[in-house]
């Protein structure tokens, strides 16, 4: 043994062998080689940690993969070692910069760290905050959810905005687990909010339905709202996929009601919702000179400027109230009776006491199925049938009360009523025009229906033309028991004035050929045109069986539909190919017929969806066809909605407001269906909110 010389010389490594403070010997490293197996991941040998040992061999340094299944927030990354769990809390230690010192010790030291217990405590609340925030984030969703259910049901029900915190009271009152106070709005401004974001949630679905119709048709009507401001409301028909709809575009408030404003109007709405002026094809209308004027009208304006393809279309069901309005005014006598009936509703609406006698005269008949009395209208479709079919249940009641209120108060008002009543053309007319207005009404009421086309049009007329002329031929089933019951001058114990059943005859005839030959005035085939011929090409149900019959029909129409369509428009292309469609024309009737001759919407639906790649042309017809408007009974019905939403107690809402009312209730969004996801985020987007 050597000696010791100094103090110095005891701390002194020694010569060789001896290692650097920090450094583990050869038989220390062999150790941690041999924990958790052999080396399988690469070797850091290289690494700033490697040191060299005096003999000049280098100490290897090797990361394991398995230590990541002990210490879950390891990750190595260029030669260095890091903590996940250090690095989210943002710490400051050697495991956020990167260890180089590639030992299994280094890692047990890290985890007994202050600084690691300290990241492990910061993240552990930052994972328990982000788990609060996410459970009151969904709490908070399904609030608003329930909330934007709630203005959906009142928008579609016509609620006021002022009910609305009383029906969310209600809600949380009857137990609702998504409305604590936390959550709920209440302030009437957010309540317009919801109904922005649910009307611009369905506009935004319109929107890709119109963008995926090649062709669309225009519904437009006009008319004065509650506060005396023009409107003009805009419905817009489409096709998806063989299958037409109507969709409710918006109600515009209009400086003046000329052809240049409204067709102004018309290319604004449709620019905004990005509807190329080319793709309208069909106009809808009440039939009004503005609109269909043929110099300048409105049609007439888009058809000169920007729609050369578009075909005007007279609403049917306006044409039926105007072909019986024209017959009633003809014939001086039937436009006598409609004063008489409207003298009765007034006398009695005007006069709570007389109403209270008639109905306890009423009562006293026994009579249950009684109608009320009701007032014809030279503005509603149906109104004087209605009145007619009232006027017949009450007339022997009327007689009898009328009889009473004379002679009790010798009131002469009663008494000429009585004697208009009495006489015996009014019983007679009452029964006759019972029946004549049901058959009007029903080709009225034809073409309100949603599903009507073009192929309705003429059948329908034909049908009510041959329904006129077996009326003509002999009474109807109402006419006929008057009639029977009817005997020497008495009807139902009543005693008839001024009997002359030739006179009535005589004005039988006249009333009947009258209303006839309006009917015809307003739908002349001649002016049905392009429609009928549209029909005959496409509406498989009409083909004939044979097939020598097959290969000629519809030639002549097919001709006139070319001339329309296949010929160039300024600088607007033709929508068809001439000579390609006329070749196609019987492979495609034969085809159709070989699918079992389907009506004229199934025929539509099957060139387009089926065969479209086949013929076409024929599918641009189809397309074209289904969405030509046959009716404007889509705008009249949003009058009806508007005059509903805009009430005189209403009478202060904007046009945007009224706009997303319309919007909504236009659309008819079951509660169960809606997409509250996109209107959510929507109704976020505003404007910062504390609850969202």
């Amino acid at each position: 043994m050597s000696r010791q010389l100094s103090v110095t010389g005891f701390f002194k490594k020694p010569s060789s062998g001896g290692l650097e403070r920090g450094e583990k010997r050869g038989s220390d490293v062999l150790e941690d080689n041999e924990e958790g197996g052999p080396a399988v991941t690469a070797v850091l040998s290289a690494a700033p940690g490697a040191k060299a040992t005096s003999s000049g061999k280098e100490v290897r340094r090797e990361y394991r993969v398995q230590w990541e299944r002990e210490f879950t927030w390891l990750r190595a990354e260029g030669g260095k070692m890091f903590c996940d769990i250090c690095r989210r809390a943002k710490a400051n230690n050697g495991f956020v910069k990167g260890c180089t010192t590639i030992q299994k010790s280094a890692l047990n030291d890290h985890k007994s760290s202050h600084s690691h217990i300290e990241s492990c405590a910061v993240v552990n609340q930052s994972v328990q905050m982000e788990k609060h925030v996410e459970k009151s984030q969904v709490a908070c969703n399904e609030a608003l959810k329930t909330q934007l259910k709630v203005v959906l049901h009142m928008a579609n029900t016509s609620t006021l905005s002022h009910q609305y915190p009383k029906l969310i009271h209600l809600l949380q009152s009857a137990g609702c687990p998504n409305l604590n106070t936390a959550h709920t709005y209440t302030h009437h401004d957010t309540v317009y909010q919801m109904e922005e974001a649910i009307a611009a949630t369905i506009t935004s679905a319109i929107d890709d339905r119109i963008a995926s119709s090649r062709y669309v048709g225009v519904i437009v009507d006009e008319t004065t709202n509650i506060t005396v401001e023009k409107m003009l409301i805009t419905y817009l028909s489409l096709q998806q996929n063989g299958e037409p709809e109507t969709v409710f575009m918006g109600n515009y408030a209009i400086p003046s009601g000329t052809a240049e404003c409204i067709a102004a109007k018309i290319k604004d709405v449709l620019s905004g919702r990005g509807v190329a002026m080319s793709r309208v094809v069909g106009l809808g209308s009440d039939g009004a000179n503005v609109m269909v004027g043929r110099k300048n009208g409105v049609a007439q304006q888009l058809r000169q400027n920007d729609c050369p393809y578009l075909v005007n279309i007279h609403c049917g069901a306006h044409r039926t109230a105007l072909a019986a309005r024209d017959a009633s005014k003809a014939v001086r006598e039937i436009d006598a009776y409609v004063t008489t009936v409207n003298n009765t509703y007034t006398y009695y609406k005007n006069s709570p006491i007389r109403t209270h006698r008639l109905k306890e005269l009423q009562k006293e008949m026994d009579e249950h199925d009684l109608l009320s009395l009701k007032q014809p209208s030279a503005t509603r479709w149906l109104s004087l049938e209605r009145a007619v079919k009232g006027m017949r249940a009450n007339w022997v009641a009327l007689v009898l009360e009328l009889e009473e209120e004379e002679a009790a108060r010798d009131c002469p008002v009663a008494k000429g009523l009585r004697r208009q009543l009495q006489k015996s053309t009014f019983p007679a007319l009452t029964h006759l025009l019972t029946d004549v207005l049901s058959v009007v009404n029903r080709m009225n009421l034809t073409f309100q229906k949603e599903d009507v086309n073009i192929s309705s049009i003429q059948p329908v007329v034909n049908m009510t033309l041959a329904s006129l002329d077996d009326l003509i031929s002999e009474p109807g089933v109402v006419e006929r028991k008057f009639n029977e019951a009817s005997q020497d001058g008495r009807f139902c114990g009543i005693t008839l004035t001024q009997p002359d059943a030739q006179a009535f005859s005589k004005l039988r005839s006249q009333y009947l050929a009258e209303i006839t030959k309006s009917v015809k005035k307003r739908f002349p085939e001649e002016h049905l045109g392009i429609i009928a011929d549209l029909d005959t090409v496409l509406n498989a149900s009409r083909y004939p069986t044979a097939d020598s019959a097959l290969k000629t029909h519809g030639l002549e129409a097919l001709e006139r539909v070319c001339d329309q369509y296949g010929s160039p428009r300024g600088a607007a292309a033709p929508l068809v190919e001439n000579d390609r469609m006329q070749r196609d024309f019987l492979p495609m009737k034969r085809v159709l017929a070989g699918s079992g001759n389907p009506s004229f919407r199934g025929s539509c639906r099957l060139l387009i969806t089926s065969l479209g790649e086949m013929f076409p042309d024929f599918r641009a017809l189809a397309e074209v066809a289904l969405v030509i408007p046959v009716s404007s009974v889509a705008a009249e019905r949003g009058f009806s909605l508007q005059n509903k939403i805009k009430t005189a107690t209403r009478s202060r809402l904007s046009e945007a407001k009224a706009q997303h009312l319309m919007s909504i209730a236009s659309a008819a969004e079951s509660i169960d269906t809606f997409d509250y996801t996109q209107a959510s985020a929507l109704f976020k987007s505003m404007r910062p909110r504390r609850k969202v």
